[in-house]
This record gives C-alpha cells, structure tokens and sequence, in this order.
C-alpha cells in the first residue's frame, strides 16, 4: 500500500518524488487514521460512508465504563481497513468529553502505531 503525506492540519503535500509516499505500515497506519475521521455524513458524494462514532457519543454519556464499548467499536472498524491483520496493544482514556484511543495495527510488513481522539 502507498499512501500520499499530509501536514499537521490534513492537507495533501506535494510529491516530488516516490520516496516522498508512504510505505508499508505506516501507509495502513495513516489509512485508518482517515478512516477514522471520516465521520457519517460528511462525503457529500456518500452521506452512508463513514464513521459512526458521533451517534455513539450523542446517545450516551462518555464515563469510563461505556469507554470500554467504545474502543471494542473503534477496534473492529479499524479491523475492517485494508491491509490490517490485527490490532494490539488497545489503550483509551476518557477525560471530560475527549475519548483518547490508541494501538497498534499489524499488518504484512510490520506494525505501526495509531491515536486519535474523539470529541
């Protein structure tokens, strides 16, 4: 897998050459963090398409037991990206209305570590 670098904010760098791709792990790394992101509703062209975090959060309170529910569902998602065999090493935390979640993706060639947080 062969993915294109973003900045600190998102946006597409340019490529001037191939050594400037992602590779490898850190290719499906960065393909579950868009993944991720991309939440239900937000691609005009598919408002099905996307994460369905949001609607998991509006219907309940974040507190550190459903934080456990949470993470067993961002888990399985991100077993759903191409390219990932497992996902280890799942951590998470809940403080005021952020929901932290970490692991690390195996995948073919190596593992690579993911994080996000959801608000």
């Amino acid at each position: 897998m062969i993915m294109r670098p973003l900045d600190a904010s998102g946006d597409v760098l340019p490529v001037l050459s191939s050594r400037d791709l992602l590779s490898g792990p850190e290719a499906v790394a960065r393909l579950v963090e868009y993944r991720l992101s991309l939440l239900t509703g937000e691609w005009w062209e598919n408002a099905g398409m996307g994460f369905s975090i949001l609607e998991v959060m509006r219907s309940s309170r974040l507190t550190e037991d459903s934080g456990s529910m949470m993470a067993s569902m961002i888990t399985s998602y991100i077993r759903e990206t191409s390219g990932v065999q497992e996902v280890e090493d799942v951590r998470f935390s809940v403080s005021g209305r952020v929901f932290s979640y970490s692991c690390s993706v195996r995948t073919e060639e190596g593992s690579a570590s993911v994080s996000y947080d959801f608000s």
